[in-house]
């Protein structure tokens, strides 16, 4: 006879088949395969979105450049309006005081001829200086543009991290890794290099539109003075045609 232990211990190795086995390490070597397969198309499309995000920012940047050089061309155009108006005033308040001593001198020969005592000559009317606003272009928006363009231009020169990710290495896990992780920190860097310069045109551009339209209120007021010493001194010119 003999006893239990003895016969487990004697009892033959069931082993599987060699079919089965290699079977079974083909589908856990398969299901690995594509689950970093899956992994790499989802870092490439992460990649991707950052990548297209990266060139959506640079184009706003350029946009909003190109906007603040306009506004920039604005300005200097609207101090040239501004100062013509400035001297066109200066002119008429000149004429208008020639147009009084006319006046006073037809008056004088008028009672003279009259036999009329002679008055003393009607004193020419003072007409109020129109204070220039004094604008001189405004170095904020041009400092702001100078700042995002070279922040923009060094960082456009700077190295760029292009990864290929094409590589039919599946099993270097790590490295690739390393390689996506770099690349998107890159492009978030970029991103937010960006944004910031975005943020600091929005603020440079909104003071230089509200800098502008109190410009333009300036050239309306100007404006309309000018149209009215005009008009009043065509009406003195008429009455004194008359005489």
């Amino acid at each position: 006879d003999v006893d239990d232990e003895t016969f487990l211990r004697n009892a033959p190795v069931r082993a599987l088949p060699a079919g089965r086995y290699q079977n079974f390490n083909n589908d856990i070597t398969q299901k690995r395969q594509q689950l970093l397969q899956r992994k790499k198309e989802i870092e490439e499309r992460t990649i991707q979105s950052s990548e297209r995000s990266v060139s959506l920012l640079r184009d706003s940047e350029q946009i909003g450049v190109a906007t603040a050089e306009e506004l920039i061309r604005q300005r200097e155009q609207l101090q040239r309006t501004e100062k013509r108006l400035d001297d066109i005033n200066s002119t008429l308040r000149f004429s208008q005081k020639h147009i009084q001593g006319i006046k006073s001198v037809f008056g004088s020969l008028k009672n003279y001829l009259s036999g009329k005592s002679l008055d003393a000559p009607i004193p020419s009317t003072k007409l109020s200086e129109s204070s220039s606003s004094g604008s001189i272009t405004s170095p904020a928006l041009s400092n702001t543009l100078e700042q995002v363009q070279s922040n923009i231009s060094n960082s456009y020169s700077s190295t760029k991290i292009k990864e290929n990710y094409n590589d039919n290495n599946l099993e270097d896990v790590r490295p690739a890794g390393d390689r996506v992780t770099k690349a998107l920190e890159h492009n978030l860097s970029e991103m937010s290099g960006s944004l910031a310069r975005l943020k600091h045109l929005a603020i440079g551009l909104s003071e230089e539109i509200d800098s502008q339209n109190d410009l333009i209120d300036n050239i309306t007021d100007k404006t309309e003075r000018a149209d009215i010493l005009l008009q009043q001194q065509n009406k003195d010119m008429l009455h004194l045609l008359k005489k």
